[in-house]
């Protein structure tokens, strides 16, 4: 039985999502510039109001255990939409940093050195 020849990225390839990210978040900004002050509004009231709501039920003595599942269902969601312009690339760059890491950590392994 013949191996399958392992297919190693070479230093050429470099992983760059946080690159691809910004183009497209760049497209999506210029063809509507209002999106990220639309989507920041949002993404603020989201998370205002499922504050509110859970120091409201906490008040009237609920919000105890399974009280704070809607807070996280908000909190998440206007998290995102509050900063897609800093977090997405914030991750993306991490994501690319460990993965062009492990690409050369392959390298390394496969090269015999």
């Amino acid at each position: 039985m013949s191996a399958l020849p392992m297919a190693v990225p070479t230093a050429a390839d470099k992983v760059d999502l946080k690159g691809g990210w910004d183009a497209f978040w760049g497209a999506i900004t210029s063809g509507f510039p209002g999106i990220t002050t639309l989507m920041t509004v949002v993404g603020v009231c989201l998370v205002v109001f499922a504050l509110i709501k859970w120091a409201w039920d906490r008040r009237r003595g609920g919000g105890m255990g399974q009280g704070s599942q809607p807070l996280w269902g908000a909190l998440i969601p206007g998290a995102i939409l509050a900063a897609p312009a800093l977090l997405f690339p914030l991750l993306l760059g991490i994501l690319d940093f460990v993965a062009n890491i492990a690409i050369k950590l392959a390298e390394t392994a496969t090269s015999g050195h």
